[in-house]
This record gives C-alpha cells, sequence and structure tokens, in this order.
C-alpha cells in the first residue's frame, strides 16, 4: 500500500510538471505538487503510523477525485488542462479504491481475529 502512496504521489507531481510546461498554466504546477507533496507525506507518516498515513491518503484521494469530477465534461470541449486533470482523477480514483479495500480487509481480519479469542466482534 505504500508503494502506491509514494507512486501516485510522484506520478501526480510529474504529471504537474508536465501539464505546466505544455499548458503554462500554474494553477496545474500547484494542483500537482500539492496533491502528490500530500500523499508522499502520507506515505511518509504511514511509516510511523500505518493506518493514519493511509487514511490521510484516501482522504487526499477523495478529495482529488472530487476536484478533477468537472474536468471530465470538459475533455469533448477541447480544453487541454481537462486531459490532465482527468488524468490526476484517474490515479485518485486507484488510490481511493485501493486504500477502501485495505480497510475492508483490515476490519474482516480484525474481525476473524475476535471470533478465534472468543471475544465477541462487536458492530
Amino acid at each position: 500500500m505504500r508503494s502506491l502512496i509514494f507512486s501516485a504521489g510522484a506520478l501526480v507531481a510529474a504529471l504537474g510538471f508536465i501539464a505546466f510546461h505544455q499548458s503554462r498554466d500554474p494553477n496545474l504546477l500547484q494542483g500537482g505538487l500539492t496533491l502528490g507533496g500530500g500523499w508522499i507525506i502520507c506515505g511518509l507518516f504511514s511509516l510511523r503510523s500505518k493506518w493514519h498515513g493511509i487514511v490521510g491518503a484516501g482522504a487526499l484521494a477523495f478529495l482529488g477525485a472530487l476536484r478533477s469530477l468537472p474536468s471530465v465534461t470538459s475533455v469533448a470541449s477541447g480544453d487541454p488542462t481537462a486531459r490532465f486533470n482527468v488524468l490526476a482523477g484517474l490515479i485518485c480514483l486507484v488510490v481511493l479504491i485501493a486504500v477502501v479495500h485495505a480497510l475492508l480487509a483490515e476490519r474482516r481480519q480484525r474481525s476473524i481475529d475476535k471470533l478465534k479469542n472468543g471475544e465477541d466482534p462487536g458492530p
């Protein structure tokens, strides 16, 4: 999971640089560095506190996916920045799905462990 977070962060940051060089729009550079840097920080944070870093990366992925959602309709109109926003949104969706999958697997494993130990698994 950490490798996905680190690679997604580096990929989005690089995408921000590429988008800036092609369109000269500083907002794309700022967005790419903010989201990519945030994921790298979450990846570093997960080295000390695994689930806090992973949940933080999931929250950033959710916000990034929502932020790029309006760009989906702009791709057909020929907006040059929309391609980069949609690509960043797809990366966000991959990270978000992976985080949700990891959290559900951890919850399932903890419930199994509680059942094996004879404890009440709770809600």
